[in-house]
C-alpha cells in the first residue's frame, strides 16, 4: 500500500507522518484508512460517531510537582529574626527586593526645618487641656436633659441631680 505523503505536507506537521502511518492502519476504521487525514494518530468508530484520537505528546516540564518554589513560609519571613537595619548604615545586608524593605527606606530627616513666616508666639499654656474652656455660663448653669432618661424615680433622681452638679463644679 502506498504512502499518500509527500515531502512538502511532511514539513508541515508536528508529527513525523511516516512513524504514525503504521499506527493509523492498525488501528483506524475501514472507512479512514485510505485517507488524508494528518492531524490525529487514528480515527475509531464508537457508537455510530466517529472519534479521533490525538497523537501522543511528550511530557515536558513536569520534573519534580511536589518542589515547592517558596522556601519560606510567610510567616516566617514576616516574624522572622532581623538585624537593627537603618537607612544610614554605610553597607547593608543584601535581601530579595521588597517595597517595604529597610534597604529601600529613604533616610528619614532629623532635623525639622519650620515653615517660612510661621509665627513663634505661644498663646496660653499648651500643655494643659482643658475640656471646658470654651463652654458658656449658661450651658455650665442649664444643662440640657436627654428626654429618654426621664424618671420619675425619687431615687434615681436624685442620683442623677448630685451627678450634675459635681459635673459643674469640674
Amino acid at each position: 500500500m502506498s504512502r499518500p505523503f509527500s515531502e512538502n505536507r511532511m514539513s508541515r506537521t508536528i508529527h513525523d507522518p511516516s512513524k504514525y502511518w503504521e499506527t493509523k492502519m492498525a488501528k483506524s476504521s475501514n472507512y479512514f484508512k485510505q485517507t488524508r487525514v494528518q492531524t490525529c494518530s487514528h480515527v475509531l468508530y464508537k457508537n455510530g460517531k466517529a472519534i479521533a484520537v490525538a497523537f501522543p505528546l511528550e511530557k515536558k516540564g513536569l520534573k519534580n510537582t511536589n518542589r515547592l518554589t517558596e522556601t519560606k513560609s510567610i510567616a516566617q519571613s514576616t516574624y522572622g529574626r532581623r538585624g537593627n537595619l537603618h537607612a544610614g548604615m554605610p553597607v547593608k545586608p543584601l535581601e530579595p527586593y521588597h517595597p517595604n524593605a529597610h534597604r529601600s527606606r529613604l533616610p528619614t530627616p532629623t532635623v525639622v526645618m519650620p515653615y517660612r513666616n510661621a509665627s513663634s508666639i505661644v498663646i496660653g499654656d499648651r500643655s494643659s487641656d482643658y475640656k471646658r474652656q470654651f463652654t458658656s455660663h449658661n450651658r455650665v448653669t442649664y444643662p440640657r436633659h436627654r428626654l429618654d432618661d426621664a424618671t420619675t424615680n425619687g431615687g434615681i433622681l436624685a442620683t442623677k441631680t448630685k451627678w450634675f452638679h459635681r459635673r459643674k463644679e469640674d
